[in-house]
């Protein structure tokens, strides 16, 4: 995917390793001093290691426990982030990684975690798997894991090197892969995947569909290339098979975002009912707005990374409103969960100015599994790297309060994989009452999105006989 700028840049306000006043944050770059951290330049994918420093008051000692004197010390726990913060995912990725920032702030002014404070140290990978590479490679002997990892090929192009240097990571990806023991050993996920997203959305839009008309709808499915892509396209292709929806095109892995106008090209002269799309949001805008300039009329529903509510505030606004469907792996920013409340509390207190973007509940569950994850660690007495992968292999399921499905790491593919997903539509009265996107969180501002289906396993993704990933890379 190519690294254009971000049409909504204005509106992505908070960026990385952020000068945190107000709870005297210090910060250390890669040249070692320490001082105020200025808000770095994003323009480039050239960054510097911007380190996140929150100083605390705690006196306690910290436990006696097992590290390597680097990556864990006796008061600094330093967590990586592979992060795409100026390519296409950017946007999303911004917000995820200020609700990381946030959250460990808040834990580092309570004492930190074995009496040692989270420090951040953030990469810019741009969204290309070899820079990804090459940024994981300069953070691996300083990190205890790597609690973010942008992209699907990105994280299985340094997967190799996770294991053989011990490293956990937490993907902000959700290939089936991850499900898997072989692949998943040193990952550890959130939530559901692709291709049961894909087989849950098209099975509910289906049957909805044919209640309304009484006849099954006719699908297109348009997907990028690769991992995500292929993972999404081979849950909508199961979903058709087994329901016994035409497929009128099947774009799986033909989706560029060099070439908008060929795909929209074929969506529009399919005349699906209903197409499927897995990309990015600027690519949904520009794919989106072009076949329906083509004289496209049906329905579109997109996997949970393809949208991003800030579309709402596009010319496109209010025909996505009507026409589309999204996905979720995790409820959205103000959904009606019991875990919302505390998440909304930090966001606002750190962030009042801030667009209340939906993509912060990711950066949460990122923090809050690292969380209990070194926080076992140290209990079980070892806080290097390869201890704190025993501990994530060890730590049997996390929940997340509502905010998302339960994980169970049981070491069998089967067991192992999550299988519920969410589906939300946006809503353009609501984006509009709260200020468009000028809406903030200390003005009361959250996710423009309303609830049609809580989490739920449709049956095709209940009975699936998961042995593995859906979509095989390179098979």
């Amino acid at each position: 995917m190519s690294n254009r700028p971000h049409p909504f840049g204005s509106a992505l306000i908070v960026v990385v390793a952020l000068a945190l006043a107000a709870t005297a944050c210090t910060a250390t770059g890669t040249s070692g001093t320490t001082g105020t951290n200025p808000t770095p330049s994003l323009s480039s994918t050239t960054s510097t290691v911007d380190a996140l420093v929150v100083n605390t008051t705690t006196t306690t000692a910290p436990p006696a426990v097992k590290t390597d004197g680097v990556t864990v010390t006796d008061d600094t726990i330093y967590l990586g982030l592979l992060a795409d913060v100026t390519g296409p995912f950017s946007g999303t990725v911004i917000d995820v990684l200020d609700a990381q920032i946030a959250f460990w702030s808040k834990t580092n002014a309570e004492g930190g975690i074995a009496g040692r404070r989270i420090e951040l140290l953030i990469e810019n990978t741009g969204y290309s798997p070899a820079l990804h590479m090459e940024k994981y490679a300069a953070l691996a002997d300083k990190v205890v894991m790597i609690a973010h990892s942008t992209g699907s090929p990105h994280t299985l192009a340094i997967l190799p090197d996770l294991v053989a240097n011990h490293h956990l990571a937490v993907p902000v990806t959700w290939y089936s892969g991850w499900s898997d023991p072989t692949l998943g050993a040193n990952v550890l996920e959130t939530g559901s995947n692709y291709c049961m997203e894909a087989m849950n959305t098209i099975s509910w839009l289906a049957a909805d569909f044919e209640q309304r008309t009484g006849e099954k709808p006719d699908l297109a499915i348009a997907t990028v290339p690769g991992d995500y892509g292929g993972d999404s396209a081979a849950g909508a292709m199961y979903a058709a098979t087994e329901l016994g929806l035409p497929v009128v095109w099947d774009g799986a892995g033909q989706v560029d975002p060099t070439d908008i106008h060929h795909v929209a090209e074929h969506i529009a002269d399919s005349s699906a009912d209903l197409t499927w799309l897995a990309a990015d949001p600027l690519t949904l805008a520009g794919l989106v707005g072009t076949a329906l300039q083509l004289g496209y009329t049906g329905q579109w529903s997109v996997s949970m990374p393809t949208f991003s509510d800030r579309l709402l505030g596009t010319a496109l606004g209010d025909y996505i409103a009507d026409n589309m469907y999204m996905s979720a792996m995790m409820a959205p920013l103000g959904a009606d969960v019991q875990g919302m409340a505390e998440v909304l509390e930090v966001l606002k207190e750190k962030y009042p100015n801030r667009y209340p973007a939906a993509g912060m509940v990711e950066g949460y569950l990122e923090f809050s599994v690292t969380k209990r994850v070194l926080e076992y660690a140290a209990e079980l007495g070892d806080m290097t790297p390869a201890g704190v992968v025993a501990a994530a292999q060890g730590i049997g399921s996390l929940s997340y309060e509502g905010l998302s499905p339960s994980n169970l790491f049981s070491g069998d593919a089967n067991s192992t994989v999550t299988r519920a997903t969410a589906i939300y539509k946006p809503n353009k009265e609501m984006f509009d009452a709260q200020g468009g996107l000028g809406a903030s969180l200390g003005n009361g501002g959250i996710s423009a999105m309303v609830k049609i289906t809580d989490f739920f396993a449709s049956d095709l993704a209940a009975n699936y006989d998961f042995q593995g990933p859906c979509y095989v890379v390179g098979g």
